[in-house]
């Protein structure tokens, strides 16, 4: 589920100043460097000032010891913060954190909430796993709706998933 890149370049518009633009920019430089140590102060001085691809970054970050220590519930704190501005990638994390109770008590139900608001921000991950979540609920109805979507979107595995439900031929 990890974004190829970990640290994306994207043109959000929730940029609190042009300062964490460019923090998140310089960040971005040392990360495809392979500096992550670097990449992960850089991006939490945008992260601090509000920008949500940088505490979206930082979140992966702490959830895969990328440039700091491992720590689940600072992932999820992070990750929150992108969350609720909107970022679907962050949704989608936000989504897998609740599904595996990775630094929050595992819920299926705002695990379900945050892969639905992605899902429908186009986020093709998101729409895969509400696909596979409402497969484990029983609902393949839904689902095959979810990966029809996620299909779409080019989802890596949809394809496949689609066939064994004898959707594709």
């Amino acid at each position: 589920m990890l974004i190829a890149s970990l640290f994306f370049l994207n043109n959000f518009t929730f940029a609190s100043s042009s300062e964490a633009l460019d923090f998140y920019k310089e960040g971005f430089e040392y990360s495809q460097k392979g500096q992550n140590k670097k990449a992960f102060d850089l991006m939490m001085k945008s992260a601090d000032l509000g920008y949500a691809p940088a505490q979206n970054n930082i979140g992966l970050s702490y959830l895969h010891g990328l440039g700091v220590e491992k720590d689940d519930t600072r992932a999820y704190e992070y990750l929150s913060m992108a969350a609720f501005q909107g970022l679907n990638h962050a949704q989608t994390e936000l989504g897998m954190l609740f599904y595996q109770g990775r630094g929050v008590k595992k819920n299926i139900d705002k695990a379900r909430k945050w892969w639905t608001i992605s899902s429908q921000g186009k986020d093709e991950y998101a729409q895969y796993n509400l696909a596979s979540l409402l497969l484990e609920l029983g609902d393949q109805e839904k689902a095959i709706y979810w990966l029809k979507e996620a299909y779409k979107n080019k989802h890596p595995l949809a394809e496949d998933a689609l066939i064994k439900l004898g959707e594709f031929k």
